[in-house]
């Protein structure tokens, strides 16, 4: 049976001095014990806050010592629980100022879909926190900093924290996630670019900080479980580590511009695909012909080609990944490749590490899709009807493959752009240069050809000049209608 996203309990322990961690591993919760109650940090997920209230009990707390819950953001696995809470406490709410509408229900935009579940717990903070402001409660004084970019009301907290003999300061990043700073995130959602500098200069405003308890609102962050279950065993100061804080950061700010870079790769992808509109089909060349007919190609102005993997397992998945790195290799900076009948997530990994650069495949295989983004190559699935368009689309697909396309042909691609004009399709199967025209009128992105202009029978007779010619035709064909409009 597969695991419930919600069976995540963590035995609860001390961190350092008065604080405790009592959450689960989908969501970090901790508490200070003030001496005048308790301050909590993140409520967590409605599903998972029995948990967290038997965790508090585990330690010899009551939910009612809980005086102030602190929440680093709106999303709903930080403040999904408050309302909750709030009824079994009476606490007071403190959350960033521009937070603010997520949690009171204003704005569907808390991310509760990631969860499977949907948010029920709309509540209005009693405090809205700006930068800058302090939250005493006992012995313990949190300075509240703002770092917004995981969303825009997210806060970091910073407090003094002793083990009787020593103060330490103890840092909490209020959102390091950088899922919603990516390109699909930021534009499906309307909000601004401007939202990555905000993050990234929010971290540099904190990083210097000479935290030395790090604590991380995700388990990950600071292997809170490893670190609990070393304190179990005897360590004290599994938590006291000076140097995690900076180091933390720093890689958070490395790991955004390594998304951005790749972006911005499969947007050079996108947008040579759009403008040259022709991708050439090799299937079952050999490698002592391929460099030859893909010159050819090159020298009739085709710039895109698809090295197809093998579906009957007679040429090996190597041996293909070979070819792309062999083209890929010689063509740099002159023609993208990349590969077709992409079946496997290893295929995608294969052509990854080859150079490849876009990945087209015959069905709607969302595993395969979303491992071609995440590895920041360009999504080409194929697709007959519209739910598998759509299908395609929502699961990351950059185009559509729409195939085969000439057995419907072109007013089927017009009648599916009625209602879908968001999606990028690409026309394959029995296109040719008399009737690619009739297609890019109707909506067709671009195009995928095969023996047409990989013919083999040219190959075999080594007359590659006959090719270049036959890719030309095809180019001229897009420059035609382009001059057209």
């Amino acid at each position: 049976m597969k695991k419930h996203l919600y069976d995540g309990f963590i035995k609860p322990g001390k961190v350092f001095g008065n604080i405790y961690f009592v959450g689960t591993r989908p969501a970090s919760t901790h508490i200070i014990d003030t001496g005048e109650g308790l301050i909590l940090i993140d409520s967590g997920l409605p599903e998972t806050l029995w948990i967290v209230l038997d965790n508090i009990r585990e330690l010899g707390f009551s939910e009612k010592d809980i005086k102030v819950i602190l929440m680093s953001h709106g999303h709903y696995d930080h403040a999904g629980a408050t309302l909750d809470l709030v009824k079994l406490t009476c606490a007071k709410t403190y959350i960033g100022k521009d937070d603010f509408k997520m949690v009171n229900g204003q704005e569907d935009t808390s991310l509760a879909e990631i969860f499977g579940a949907k948010y029920t717990g709309a509540f209005t903070p009693d405090v809205l926190l700006s930068d800058g402001d302090i939250v005493t409660l006992g012995n313990t004084s949190v300075l509240c900093v703002s770092t917004p970019g995981h969303t825009d009301g997210t806060m970091s907290f910073f407090f003094n924290t002793t083990d009787g003999e020593k103060s330490y300061l103890a840092g909490m990043h209020g959102g390091v996630g950088t899922n919603t700073l990516t390109l699909d995130f930021l534009t499906k959602n309307g909000l601004p670019f401007e939202n990555r500098k905000k993050y990234i200069d929010g971290i540099n405003r904190i990083k210097d900080k000479k935290v030395e308890i790090f604590l991380g609102n995700h388990v990950k962050n600071n292997n809170t479980v490893e670190k609990l279950q070393r304190v179990a065993k005897g360590e004290k100061n599994a938590f006291l580590a000076p140097k995690e804080w900076k180091a933390f950061l720093e890689e958070r700010i490395k790991n955004l511009r390594i998304i951005i870079e790749r972006e911005d790769f499969m947007q050079n992808t996108i947008d040579m695909i759009l403008k040259e509109k022709i991708i050439v089909i090799v299937r079952g060349i050999g490698s002592d012909k391929l460099l030859d007919f893909a010159t050819a190609a090159y020298n009739g102005g085709i710039r895109l080609l698809e090295c197809t993997f093998d579906a009957t397992g007679n040429t090996s998945d190597e041996e293909i990944a070979s070819n792309i790195k062999m083209l890929a290799d010689h063509f740099e900076g002159k023609m993208l490749i990349g590969a077709g009948t992409v079946l496997t997530e290893k295929q995608v990994e294969l052509t990854k590490n080859a150079g490849g650069k876009f990945i087209i495949s015959p069905d709607t295989n969302k595993e395969v899709i979303t491992k071609t983004k995440e590895l920041g190559l360009v999504s080409i699935p194929g697709a007959f009807t519209p739910s598998e368009a759509v299908a395609a689309h929502n699961a990351g697909a950059d185009f559509v493959k729409l195939f085969p396309i000439t057995s419907m042909g072109s007013r089927y691609l017009k009648d599916i752009k009625a209602p879908l004009s968001h999606i990028r399709f690409l026309a394959v199967g029995g296109i040719n240069a008399d009737n690619m025209a009739e297609f890019l009128s109707v909506g067709a992105c671009g195009f995928g050809i095969g023996s047409d202009i990989a013919n083999k029978k040219l190959i075999e007779a080594n007359n590659f000049a006959a090719i270049e010619e036959s890719a030309k035709r095809y180019v001229k064909q897009i420059e035609i209608f382009e001059n057209s409009k």
